[in-house]
Order: C-alpha cells, then structure tokens, then sequence
C-alpha cells in the first residue's frame, strides 16, 4: 500500500481521509500564548459568525514538525508501506522542507515528498488526483506526474481585513493599503506558492464575479471552500454549477482561518 501523507491545511474530513488512505499531520495553533494544541479534522471546527467578537490576532500558529512527520512515516514504513507525501507550499509554511528532513532520517528510500505549491481546496484536488493515480498500480513513480500536476493548481480567495495576511508575514506582491478602501474586498492568488493580487472588489457581489470569472474554460472539478460565509461559498458554487464546473463546497480549518481572517471565501481547481 502507498499512503498519502499531508499537513491539515489540506481540511480532510474523517471520511475523506480513509477513502484517500490519507494521513494528515497536524499544524498547530495557540491562543495568547498557551500549550500548542495539535490541529484536527476540518469537520472539528465550526468558525464562529463574522461578527461574533472572536479576535484570532490573539492566536499563533506553528508548522507540521519533523519530528510529527518521522512519526508518520516510521511507521508507514515499518508496517512494509510506502508514502507519498504532498505538503501545503513551501512558501507559505517551513512543513515542506520538515517533510522533507523526516522522508530523509527514516523514509529509508520509500518515501517521496512534494511541494504541492498551495493548499486548501487545491490541495485536497491534489491528493484526489495522487490517489486516482496510485490506485492505477504506478507505484511511487507516480511522484513524477503528480509533481507536474503541482504546477497546474490555482487556488483564488477572498478576505474583508488584510490584517491577519500582514500579520502572518505570507504576502507577496500584494497592494498593502486595500483594506483602508471603503468596502473592497482584495481577491488574492496564488502564484508560483507566493500570494500575489488578483483583483480588487467593490462589494461582496464584485468579490462574486470575480472569482467566479477566474473560471474561464472547459467544465472542471472545483472546490469552493470558506470560514463563516456559508451563503456567499453556495452562491458562488450554484453560480459555477451553471455555467457546467463540477463543485463542492468545503469548509476551511482554524490553523488556515487565523491566517485570513473571518469571513474567508476562496476555491480551487486544476488545469488537468
């Protein structure tokens, strides 16, 4: 058997887990300071309402460790498995090269590691992909297309505060003043793993169009994916679904949640 293994920025569920035979390890998160506590199932977290008070600058973050991926792949090994290991990118999170550190120390040649060069929805089309191909009998050499199908992703998103972007220090060429504008709402991408700026919108019905406009093409798999704004994620996936895309719409883990700020509304998708 070949695992999949990933961080939880991928926002698995239980279910979606054992039909990938994925294993993801855990970001973690602290609030003001307190024990780090090990990120779970996407289910296991219910973001609050916007407009609930709740201050997530009063949380911090910290990466999959390389110790918690040695753990992982010892003993996928040791069982006699192999892994394939598809991480959030490496611009945005240090989990890619601890990956890469444990593969090294105890992956005994049976372990492969990729940047997947985003996360979120994105990431979880990635490992839907990874195991469709593992499940062909391609063995690890499937680490090569999948590599490939690394640089066909695109993930677009959507915040109402660029704080909690700024603070995280995980913005690249991005118009640092849009969130002093009167109700713009910047629609960010990312790019080659970096976050760059996309579009500008005026109002949550530009943010709409916006994102659905990046969708230009034949009929694709797409995955929505939001934090408290359920209404917006179902309009823009009906919006999708009429114009022929296959969606799904998925919600977006705390770990990635205090990154961007309440409300979040993005998607995903492959060229391929």
């Amino acid at each position: 058997m070949i695992y999949l293994v990933t961080d939880t920025t991928a926002g698995l569920t239980r279910q979606e887990a054992r039909a990938l035979h994925a294993v993801m390890v855990p970001m973690t998160y602290a609030r003001q300071g307190r024990a780090f506590i090990a990120e779970g199932y996407v289910e296991d977290f219910h973001p609050p309402r916007a407009n609930a008070g709740v201050d997530l600058s009063q949380y911090t973050t910290a990466q999959a460790s390389a110790a918690a991926f040695a753990d992982v792949f010892e003993q996928i090994v040791s069982a006699g498995h192999q892994a394939l290991c598809l991480t959030i990118s490496a611009r945005l999170s240090g989990t890619y090269l601890n990956a890469c550190q444990a593969a090294n120390e105890v992956g005994k040649g049976q372990v492969e590691v990729l940047d997947s060069r985003t996360t979120g929805a994105a990431l979880y089309l990635l490992l839907r992909r990874a195991r469709q191909m593992l499940d062909t009998g391609m063995g690890l050499k499937a680490a090569e297309q999948v590599r490939l199908l690394c640089d066909s992703t695109h993930t677009l998103f959507s915040v109402q505060d660029m704080g909690p972007l700024r603070r995280s220090g995980r913005l690249g060429v991005v118009r640092l003043s849009v969130s002093s504008l009167l109700n713009v709402r910047p629609v960010l991408r990312l790019e080659d793993g970096g976050v760059v700026t996309h579009a500008l919108a005026r109002g949550r019905q530009q943010q709409l169009r916006e994102l659905a406009a990046a969708l230009q093409g034949p009929p694709r798999q797409v995955a929505v994916q939001h934090a408290a704004a359920p209404v917006d994620a179902q309009t823009l996936a009906e919006q999708l679904r009429a114009i022929g895309h296959e969606v799904s719409v998925r919600g977006v883990g705390l770990v990635l949640s205090i990154h961007l700020g309440l409300p979040c509304l993005g998607l995903g998708w492959l060229d391929t």
